[in-house]
Formats: structure tokens, sequence, C-alpha cells
């Protein structure tokens, strides 16, 4: 079997040290992260390929092992949010802070990418019978947008680090380390409306921008529904240029999260009939209402009784997986893949997005260790022919 030993922390730290240091916010270049861990990555006999995206962006698609169907896929964004202010320490400089490795990125979710890759550094590829597939991403904080590019090449069976249909996908958000089979879906739209300006004593006979988006944002307000495990919110509107004039321009937008088995185009239905007779309304005074989708991605609701999920539950050893609160790109994996697509990482979420982001050392140990003994299950030639009836604790 492969030689397969639970990481070293200085080792993780050290390549999370690394990683973090590159201020890879959503929109910013990562090219340069990107070829850093491809390059760690080939000289242990990884196949690399570098998906190119938006200016300065790249995916990657890393396979260790054969060429060959089955394995895992392991997932991770590679962009953080902004720093912001607030901190401590230096953000993009990784800083020990009470016994925690604090930097932006370090829970959300480079520890992750760190440890992954430290594990296989100290695997013995070449005795996999099964590959062990890494997919990182761009851009997942703004909407999952960069994986996509990612997905239309795995998506084909093979790229040019191979073939790629694993058995299940592993996506590493900061969960405590606890397995999870469901996230909500959501979809954000700008409603952008114009009319025309005007003396504020024809409010009571003219349409305005202002009148308009207020009532579509009322409408949206009222598709709030706890018992359907819908939730709606106009996170901003603004428009009009005074108190005494017509308004000439509104814009807001908005977001609704819904369960993986709700359509959100039905959901929206009535919304967006109501933009299209506010469209009418206002082009009688030559202005308009537009609707545009600028984000969405599919809910997760994974099978728990699936076999490489009864598997992975095993390997977790934290009970039943459960839904997180939070989007993730395991939703996107699942519906473009056909596999099994479940969450499980280091750290905390809510640690994440905020000054002094942290992540315990004994996370990213047991992050190694979870993962460790996820590939002996999946990917070598003495694990389960079908994970997740049994595993060896230590593996020499």
């Amino acid at each position: 079997m492969p030689s397969i030993s639970i990481p070293s922390i200085s080792a993780v730290a050290d390549l999370l040290g690394e990683l973090v240091a590159y201020p890879t916010e959503s929109c910013s270049p990562n090219v340069d992260l990107i070829d850093h861990y491809a390059d760690r990555a080939r000289r242990v006999g990884a196949a690399v390929d570098v998906v190119s995206g938006e200016a300065g962006r790249a995916n990657l698609h890393l396979r260790f092992g054969p060429d060959a169907p089955g394995g895992i896929l392991l997932s991770g964004h590679t962009d953080v949010v902004p720093a912001g202010t607030g901190w401590e320490t230096d953000p993009y400089v990784l800083t020990e802070v009470d016994g925690r490795l604090a930097a932006r990125g370090t829970a959300d979710m480079k520890g992750f990418l760190a440890a992954t890759l430290v594990l296989l550094e100290e695997t013995d590829v070449d005795a996999l019978r099964a590959p062990v597939h890494l997919g990182l991403s761009y851009d997942e904080e703004i909407g999952c947008v960069g994986v996509r590019g990612l997905l239309d090449v795995l998506a084909t069976g093979s790229t040019g680090a191979g073939t790629c249909a694993p058995e299940v996908v592993v996506v590493g958000e900061p969960t405590g380390m606890r397995l999870c089979n469901a996230h909500a879906g959501k979809v954000a739209h700008r409603i952008d409306l114009t009319a025309a300006s005007g003396h504020s004593s024809r409010a009571g006979t003219e349409p305005t921008a202002v009148h308009e988006g207020a009532a579509l944002a009322a409408l949206v307000q009222g598709l709030n529904d706890s018992d359907r495990g819908i939730s709606a919110n106009v996170g901003s509107i603004h428009g009009g240029v005074a108190v005494n004039v017509l308004a000439p321009s509104c814009t807001l937008e908005f977001e609704v999260r819904h369960r993986a088995d709700t359509d959100p185009d039905e959901v929206l239905a009535g919304v967006l009939d109501a933009v299209a007779d506010a469209d009418r309304r206002l082009s009688a005074v030559g202005g308009h209402a537009t609707s545009e989708l600028f984000i969405g991605y599919p809910g997760l609701d994974t099978d728990p009784s699936l076999a490489p999920v009864v598997a992975m539950a095993d390997l977790v050893g934290c009970g039943a997986p459960g839904p997180v609160a939070f989007g993730t790109e395991a939703g996107l994996y699942a519906d473009r893949l056909g596999v099994p697509s479940v969450i499980v990482g280091p750290g905390d979420i809510a640690d994440a997005h905020r000054p002094n982001e942290t992540v315990a050392p004994d996370q990213l140990e047991r992050c190694g260790d979870v993962l460790r003994r996820t590939i002996h299950s999946f990917c070598s030639d003495d694990g389960p022919a079908v994970a997740g009836t049994g595993l060896v604790d230590h593996l020499s």
C-alpha cells in the first residue's frame, strides 16, 4: 500500500504562510499562487492543468496517481475576501497569536489547501490504485464564479491532467472538520429603473424610478418563507436626486437563498413579472426597468445513504452529515459532474470574513489525518473496494 503519513504541522504551517502571502482577493490576480502550488505539485509527480480564466486569474486541476476513473476530488478556492481594517497583525503574514495561526485566508480556505498539498507531497503517489484530484478555483467569494470554467473542462471527462471521474468530491470549506452534505442555493439580481425627471407635484400621476423600485423591494421581502426555506433580502437600493424631483433612476440588488429542491425561477416569477409591468409603465415616459442575474449557484442535498457519503462519515467520525448555513462550490460540482459531493474542512466559518481570521493548528492536523485515511480508503490497493466498510487507524 502507499506510504501515507500524517503531514507535520510545521510543514503545513510553512506552506500556509507561503499561500497567505499572496493577496488573492476576489477579482484580483491569483496566477502567482496557482503557479507556486502547481510547481510544488509537479515536483512530486502530479499531472498539472492550469485552466486560464479572467485576466490574471486561473483555475488549477491536479492529478496524483493513475490516469483512471474513480478516486476522489478535493476542491478549494484560492480567493479571499478583502482584508479590510481592524487587524492586530499583518493580514498577509502568517502570525501565531495565542496558539492560533492568524492571516487572511487561514480558515477560508488556504489552511485546507496547505494541508492537502503537504499530505500529497508526503505520499507515495505512484503506489495509488486510483487518482487523487485537486481542483483550485478563483472568485468563489463573489458567487462561485471562477470554478465554472474549471467545471466546463472537468465535465468533458478529461483535461490536460487526465481523466476526472471521481467517486466523491470533497470541498474543504471550514466546517470545524464536521461532515456536511447540504447547503442552500442562491440567486442574486440587479434591477435598474429609469424614468422621466420632473416636478414632484406630478408624483400622483407619473411613475418614478424610486416608487417603482420601492414596490419591487416590497415584493422581494414578501418572498420570505421559513417553512419553504426561502430567505429573500434586498441588500441595497439607491436612486433619486432631490426630495422635490421625480426620481429619474433607481437601482436595487437582492438575493434569494433556497433549498436544493426549489426552483428559483418559480420563486421569482412574480417579481420578474412585476419588473416587466414596471417597464411598460416607465417606457411610457421614456424610461425602462430591467433585471439582471449576477450571481447564481445551485443548492446541495447529497443523499447521506450513498456509499461514498457513508464512507466519508466513517472517516470523519462526527456522526451523520448535516447542512451548512453558507453556499459553496459543492452544489456546482454535484450538478455538473453528477458525483456525490460533501463539505468538510479545518477552521470555523465564524472566523472567516472578519479581521484577525485564524485557524487552530489541531484543526489542520485533524484535516491531514482525515484526508490521509480518505486517500487510503478510496485510492489505495488495500482500501475497501466500496469505501466506508472499515479503515486502518494508523498507516505506515
